[in-house]
């Protein structure tokens, strides 16, 4: 594989692959892949793309693994990536929508990020912010991870977080950082223009970055519990701000 191909596996992963324009530059195809494969067939069929039967050893060598489901297809690198965290604040303008982005504080495990990236995709976040370094990056494990849902995520890469919330306060985007000890998300005004910060896996958001934000919010717990796995905070906090936007827009 060359540095300048990216590889995407698995059924779901690569059938959402072939439902963007002008990614998908040919499939590969275990001789003994299972029957679910036949939909990334008729997927590529559609889409005019090239299906080449390799052996199973071909796919594992490309990978790196054995959890392609037997099939993994060869994509343009690269999510849409943007350079600037005010251009994501233009694709909700472009959309008519209150911006709704979300900051990852050093999220380092593959799995972890795909599962974000899955929720802000079916929840309405119009794209992520990461941190170039100490981060995890948009991998094949990754994609796979978020179903392909990383495929359709744009993601803005930063040096510095404190400096992307500087960027986006005056245009109207306010930050709610998720501590332990902020205030019950479900109190908290969370409908308009937002940027939506959640921390690493172990640390959390550093101190100096919520202290930043406007908000410091929590997620209300019926049982004592130290804290909730980062893609499941992201995922219940996302909802909020989709219910608060729901119950504030006119009927």
């Amino acid at each position: 594989m060359s540095a300048e191909e990216r590889v995407v596996a698995g059924v779901q992963p690569v059938i959402e692959a072939l439902g963007r324009e002008g990614r998908v530059d040919r499939v590969l195809m275990a001789r003994s892949a299972g029957g679910a494969t036949h939909r990334v067939r008729d997927a590529a069929r559609a889409r005019g793309v090239r299906v080449d039967t390799v052996s199973k050893d071909e796919l594992s060598k490309r990978y790196g693994s054995d959890r392609h489901q037997g099939v993994i297809a060869i994509v343009e690198p690269g999510a849409a990536t943007l350079s600037e965290v005010e251009e994501l604040v233009d694709l909700a303008d472009a959309r008519g929508e209150a911006p709704l982005i979300l900051i990852l504080d050093g999220i380092q495990d593959p799995q972890n990020l795909g599962a974000i990236l899955r929720s802000a995709h079916a929840l309405g976040a119009h794209g992520v912010v990461l941190p170039k370094h100490r981060s995890a990056q948009i991998t094949a494990s990754v994609v796979k991870a978020s179903a392909g849902a990383a495929l359709h995520v744009p993601v803005c890469r930063t040096t510095n977080i404190k400096h992307a919330l500087d960027r986006l306060q005056p245009l109207g985007v306010w930050s709610a950082a998720a501590v332990a000890e902020g205030s019950p998300a479900d109190k908290s005004r969370l409908d308009g223009p937002l940027a939506l910060v959640i921390g690493s896996e172990g640390e959390g958001v550093k101190p100096t970055v919520a202290r930043r934000c406007d908000h410091q919010v929590a997620i209300p717990q019926l049982a004592e519990f130290d804290s909730l796995n980062a893609s499941v905070a992201a995922g219940i906090l996302l909802y909020e701000v989709q219910r608060q936007r729901r119950s504030a827009a006119p009927s």
